[in-house]
């Protein structure tokens, strides 16, 4: 095997990872090291794809008194794909043989790290099949929020307008985080124009490409809350050099499944891309509205989206356009040529209002709050009541009480059952 594997370590301790370093020596060009203190965060980032194995520190087994083998069996039950061996120390060896004997991969002393160790891991990665995103869900214990996810056809067709609307729309009543999904070059943070020392998406993917756990709090210091709009709050983009880094699957839905932990919904504002990261993100979501002009380049656009979309066999995913009209056309689309091309339902149509929307934005207010009258943002309400019947989110309280639907199931046919 000569790819890099990508290697979870799970440890309460954030000095393991660095112990792991040193063993890794000049092969660390060959492995990607990431830590988390605890098996749901493991979970999170596995069900985002790209871990090839995951080292669980013993000890936080063994913290767990009436059952020490509870997190091992946890990793085998949610991820069975993913091959687990076990660090443990001498005084913990008959513990970790048990988990050999119950299908953990292999295990090894802390106390006599070796070159070996590089040699072992290969083989347990060698023996599995490469992993790939759990379809459906980011939190199969059914107590996280819905992740809804708009995508524009190409760029420039108003995506982040709708996704801020309707994300704000649904914040009068609900918990709603506004995620915007870029690694770099977002407008919210040029709509909104935060102070500098806002952190920012890019905050949150440095400390991931470090292979640094993210705890809730790092995500809610992260989180900026919007003027007149209680219920919402928004993950801006990286705005800088210096914190743009990578976004990748692991990283993108672990951030969004933390987020889904303190919000009745996340509105992620994906860029126009087949990205593999944007697979994993809609692999995870209730549904996808994909933002259409009236144009023939849009439409062709989004029908090439949807033909890969359908490829992936994304999930539970429903689909459905969101045709908006940025400005009067000269001979735009007729809505039945549209409907034909694509064979998906229509979520909302946006009348055109260009000189609202530049109003909004200079009030750095979302358009449903500066004028809710306007046929624009009569058609936004519209449209989040549509995505909000598709995907219904139970309340903090229900929640509490019973727990609600896995982020990305949803009561709703899939794309081939909505034409």
């Amino acid at each position: 095997m000569d790819k890099e594997l990508t290697v979870l370590l799970i440890d309460e301790d954030s000095a393991g990872i660095d112990s792991m370093r040193r063993v890794f020596g000049d092969q660390a060009n060959r492995f990607k090291l990431r830590r988390v203190a605890d098996v749901p965060t493991a979970l999170a980032r596995i069900w985002g794809g790209g871990i090839d194995l995951v080292l669980l520190n013993l000890p936080l087994a063994r913290g767990c008194a009436a059952n020490p083998l509870a997190p091992f069996r946890d990793l085998q039950e949610k991820a069975p794909g993913i091959p687990v061996v076990v660090v443990c120390d001498s005084a913990g060896e008959a513990l970790a043989q048990s988990a050999v004997g119950q299908g953990a991969a292999a295990y090894f002393l802390r106390e006599a790290f070796e070159p070996d160790l590089l040699k072992l891991l290969r083989s347990v990665a060698g023996k599995t099949e490469p992993s790939a995103p759990l379809l459906g869900t980011l939190a199969p214990d059914g107590k996280g929020g819905k992740i809804i996810a708009f995508m524009g056809a190409k760029g420039g067709v108003g995506t982040t307008t709708v996704a801020l609307n309707v994300a704000a729309t649904l914040a009068s009543h609900r918990r709603v985080i506004l995620v915007e999904l870029h690694a770099e070059l977002g407008s919210l943070p040029l709509y909104f124009q935060p102070h500098r020392s806002m952190r920012d998406l890019g905050d949150l993917l440095a400390a991931a490409n470090r292979g640094e756990e993210i705890p809730l709090r790092e995500l809610e210091s992260c989180l900026w809350p919007v003027k007149n709009v209680p219920g919402l709050q928004v993950l801006f983009s990286a705005r800088s050099e210096q914190t743009s880094v990578a976004l990748d699957p692991g990283n993108a839905t672990g951030i969004l499944a933390l987020a889904s932990e303190i919000a009745d919904y996340v509105i992620v504002d994906l860029p126009a891309s087949l990205s593999a990261t944007n697979r994993a993100v809609l692999e995870n979501s209730a549904c996808l509205g994909l933002v259409v002009e009236r144009d023939p380049i849009s439409v062709h656009s989004a029908k090439l989206i949807l033909s890969r979309v359908d490829a992936w066999k994304a999930g539970k995913l429903a689909i459905g356009a969101v045709i908006v009209n940025r400005a009067g056309l000269v001979s735009p689309l007729p809505f039945a040529e549209i409907d034909a091309e694509l064979s998906i339902v229509t979520f909302g149509v946006i009348p055109p209002s260009p000189d609202l929307c530049s109003a909004a934005q200079h009030a750095r207010a979302p358009l449903v709050m500066l004028d809710a009258d306007s046929l624009a943002s009569v058609a936004l309400r519209e449209l989040s009541r549509e995505i909000e019947d598709l995907a219904p989110s139970a309340g903090p309280a229900e929640r509490a009480a019973t727990g609600s639907l896995a982020a990305g199931h949803v009561a709703s046919p899939t794309r081939a059952g909505i034409r």
